[in-house]
């Protein structure tokens, strides 16, 4: 029986596109969602122009669209289709096969980058089950993206780092004055910002979901997917959620290496990420973000999660999460971590696991500009945290 069995048992999933059986030596497969982007090509070229490697390589492109897509949009998916077969055919690029898809008419609530994403991740598993490779990794990259000349090497350092099941690469906005406005620039730069400023302030929390959720930005085991359930399909914040299932599975390995550049440039394509708040950035002229305050409130909470181990210690939880929490059910979560703990290391897993990412967003998302701790500008943010983490050190 294969590792992918039960997952696709389990779950939903498109009939498979592919018959032909991959190469025994595949270890790597890139997924790509397409929508309306012709700059996938540039992204294929940027692959293609990476350093080779001697594993095998398969590069899976999701062009999609759903049943509310303008005709004139689907005319054009199919042109990059039709020009990603016959690169395909013709085996145009030598350091990985291409292996185009094209899904049209998917139904509007499921239509998005989720839907793509899961469809072009469930075949890459398929890809792996079909040798019996349940190690092999899934990539995942966008199609409007550019990746370093060590791309290739850091994705198979990765696959051989035995100790993890996904993992998570360093980006850098393309900030080309050539291809791009000084006004997107400029917004992108304050959007990158206020990542940089998130992952940091979490990582100050010493929480173990403190990783970047791009999804562009990381890689996942094809075993580890069919047990994380795959890929959601939200038509945005498909990577978030995933990642953040995945942190509580077993810790996300960060690799240290520039390789991946996102463009910075305004999209409509999903209601919220880099594209959505370019544009929102560009019009107001200035980023608000999440008030450093609210860190130092949630760092006192989780400081305390070793003590409640043992203690009732509630009364030093900060009123603004408390009152957010409610006393009653805080304590119920209580009880059922101390209760299903056999050790000190298990019932802090419970703890986290309970109080999670999705958690500590829902806590920040309530308080707006009217509240006690309002959203900040995001340059005074970031030197708020500069000072805080200098003052530490």
């Amino acid at each position: 029986m294969s590792f992918a069995t039960s997952y696709f048992a389990r779950y939903k999933s498109l009939p498979p596109f592919f018959t032909a059986q991959p190469d025994k030596d595949l270890i790597i497969v890139v997924m790509i969602p397409c929508y309306d982007d012709i700059s996938i090509f540039e992204t294929l070229r940027s692959l293609e122009d990476a350093i080779p490697v001697r594993s095998g390589i398969e590069v899976i492109v999701v062009v999609n669209s759903g049943e509310t897509t303008p005709a004139a949009t689907v005319e054009r998916n199919r042109t990059i289709y039709t020009r990603l077969q016959q690169q395909a055919n013709e085996s145009y690029y030598s350091h990985f096969q291409v292996l185009p898809i094209l899904i049209e008419g998917t139904e509007k609530k499921k239509a998005g980058v989720g839907f793509a994403r899961k469809a072009g991740m469930d075949e890459a598993v398929r890809r792996f089950a079909a040798i019996d490779c349940p190690s092999g990794l899934i990539v995942s990259l966008d199609a409007d993206t550019l990746v370093a000349p060590n791309y290739l090497q850091v994705a198979e350092k990765a696959y051989h780092n035995a100790s993890a099941n996904c993992f998570t690469f360093q980006f850098q906005h393309l900030y080309d004055p050539e291809r791009y406005t000084e006004a997107e620039i400029h917004a992108c730069q304050l959007y990158e910002l206020y990542l940089r400023y998130f992952h940091s302030a979490l990582k100050m929390l010493n929480v173990p979901y403190a990783i970047h959720s791009i999804g562009s930005c990381f890689a996942v085991r094809a075993e580890a997917y069919t047990k994380l359930g795959g890929m959601s399909m939200r038509q945005a914040g498909e990577d978030f959620y995933f990642l953040q299932k995945a942190v509580k599975m077993q810790p996300v390995c960060e690799m240290d290496e520039l390789i991946v550049f996102p463009a910075p440039r305004i999209s409509d394509r999903v209601p919220f990420g880099t594209g959505a708040s370019v544009k929102h950035i560009m019009a107001e002229g200035s980023y608000r973000v999440y008030n450093f305050e609210l860190f130092r409130l949630l760092k006192t909470f989780y400081d305390l999660f070793p003590a409640f181990e043992r203690e009732d210690v509630q009364a030093y939880i900060p009123p603004e999460i408390m009152n957010f929490i409610g006393l009653n059910p805080f304590n119920h979560s209580l009880v059922e971590c101390r209760k299903y703990s056999s050790s000190p290391n298990t019932f802090l897993k419970r703890m986290y696991d309970r109080f999670d990412a999705f958690f500590i967003v829902k806590f920040l998302n309530t308080f707006d500009k009217n509240s006690a701790v309002p959203p900040i500008n995001v340059l005074e943010a970031a030197r708020i945290l500069n000072k805080e983490t200098a003052t530490a050190n």
